[in-house]
């Protein structure tokens, strides 16, 4: 007998065939990596009873000057906060312009209802697309500053439930909204969708530039629309739909610099950008690519499933595409429509420390990274908020994860398979099957569930293994490098 290690690498390879993701993990739900090791992710629990209205799309969390924390929150029709307890506090402005829960096109793709003509037929692009609501929200010091692009007002918030976020003094009509290291308030998207006008530092109530202030206003030379903007070190990044410009507090009269600094890479949606490290950034563009920010440059990021993204996305609904940043893991997760969903119901993980990729999250459609909070705080499509990354508990669903094809040498070798030798620090805790084949697109005969001992007796056949490994029990389990007993004198197909 022969024992074949199943040592692979960390990651879902899922780009192309599924052939071509041999000596890969192919597909995966509800698992992140510990090390070299397969683990679940930890579960969630429900946040309060709290219920929001309106689909919420925005997400920020901040201590306030007393070390009180906040959560606020945007839906397409409501601005709201929670405390600690999860206690929800509507504090939507008198006179809001409620937005669109979903996005919505006059003609071509995604027209009419589900099952009206052909499937893959291209439509004319003769109509505009109106996009889904996502706020951008942001801190002015202690307080909660907030745009809705259908809105478009600025609102602030000063930290009194009891009253409803109002119209920043003086502020410009805008599309979205970011704060500045330099304590401006950028406004995006002003007198039209290039320009960008910013108050005077340190005062938000001051608009007009004069001789006695640092007020300001800019058109970037772009033929895009101003979408969202990023703090990152020594700059504020400002993305439009086609292309990023970076701006620097240079003082003077002219106040700020801006330099495009990214061709053909502007973002999908205002909440696909998420910050991370030192000060870089990552984010989705409309070509359904990823980028990042470096510290000094953008760069492509290369997605190993990329394919699997653009076969699986809902084209009409990405608008709602949201980046979430979960620091304790290292990881940046997008959540989006899949194409059999106008909600939020797919996510991809960029694990940044060690740079591979992960699918497969519950449905959220915004939420924060832990810090301000103990736990990342996501909230459902249903409007409920919920703490996540604490027990293993997923509203019944189990984790898994599936291999790509393992072989035996070149390919051409029949694998007679006798049993398998386990790697898992929790005995019971998962099972194994097995999808056996001789050829890539052969139909597969399957094996298991089998318990896993120390040993496993197993007995098939196959030019091509597949193993599932999923979660039996509400419990932290890891799983490392089996070994599959193989019998000697395998026959070549």
């Amino acid at each position: 007998m022969a024992r074949l290690s199943l040592a692979l690498s960390p990651g879902i390879f899922h780009d192309g065939t599924r052939y071509q993701s041999k000596g890969r993990y192919y597909d995966a739900w509800g698992i992140r990596w510990y090390g070299a090791a397969l683990g679940p992710i930890n579960g969630w629990r429900r946040k309060g009873t709290g219920v929001l209205t309106g689909s919420a799309r925005a997400a920020l969390a901040w201590k306030a000057n007393d070390a009180k924390t906040w959560l606020g929150i945007g839906t397409h029709s409501k601005l709201y906060v929670a405390d600690r307890a999860g206690s929800v506090s509507d504090i939507a402005p008198v006179g809001l312009v409620a937005g669109r829960a979903d996005a919505i096109a006059a003609g071509g793709y995604g027209t009419s209802t589900y099952g009206t003509s052909t499937y893959g037929t291209p439509r004319p692009d003769t109509s505009l697309v109106l996009d889904a609501t996502q706020w951008t929200l942001d801190t002015w010091g202690e307080y909660l500053l907030g745009v809705s692009p259908d809105d478009r007002k600025l609102y602030q918030w000063q930290l009194n439930t009891g009253i409803k976020a109002a119209q920043v003094t003086n502020s410009p009509n805008c599309s979205a909204v970011v704060t500045t290291a330099e304590r401006f308030v950028f406004a995006l998207g002003t007198s039209d969708p290039r320009t960008l006008d910013w108050c005077d530092q340190e005062n938000n109530t001051v608009w007009t530039p004069s001789s006695t202030n640092q007020a300001g206003s800019f058109p970037l030379q772009t033929a895009g629309r101003l979408m969202c903007g990023c703090r990152v070190k020594g700059l504020t990044l400002l993305f439009t739909d086609l292309d990023v410009h970076a701006a620097q507090y240079i003082g003077g009269t002219l106040v700020y610099g801006f330099d495009k600094v990214g061709e053909n890479c502007g973002v999908i949606s205002r909440q696909a950008v998420a910050s991370f490290g030192t000060g870089e950034a990552a984010w989705m563009s409309p070509t359904l690519n990823f980028w990042l920010w470096n510290g000094g440059n953008v760069v492509p990021l290369p997605c190993e499933v990329l394919d699997y993204i653009r076969q699986d996305i809902n084209p009409l609904q990405i608008s709602k595409v949201v980046a979430i940043t979960n620091s304790a893991n290292f990881e940046i997760e997008w959540r989006y429509c899949s194409s059999s969903s106008s909600e939020i119901d797919r996510c991809v993980v960029w694990h940044y420390k060690d740079n591979y990729w992960n699918i497969g999250r519950v449905a959220r459609t915004c939420g924060v990274d832990k810090g301000v909070f103990q736990y990342p705080i996501l909230i459902s499509a249903d409007g409920q908020i919920y703490d996540h990354e604490l027990g293993w508990d997923y509203d019944g669903t189990v984790p898994f994860i599936t291999t790509g094809p393992i072989e035996l040498g070149n390919g051409d070798n029949i694998m007679h398979v006798m049993g398998l030798y386990p790697d898992d620090a929790t005995m019971d805790a998962v099972t194994a099957s097995f999808t056996v084949r001789r050829n890539a697109d052969d139909a597969g005969a399957n094996f298991g569930p089998y318990s896993l001992f120390q040993k496993t007796d197993l007995r098939f056949s196959g030019g091509q293994v597949e193993m599932t490994i999923r979660g039996t029990s509400a419990v932290n389990w890891r799983f490392g490098a089996p070994k599959l007993e193989i019998a000697a004198g395998e026959g070549r197909g």
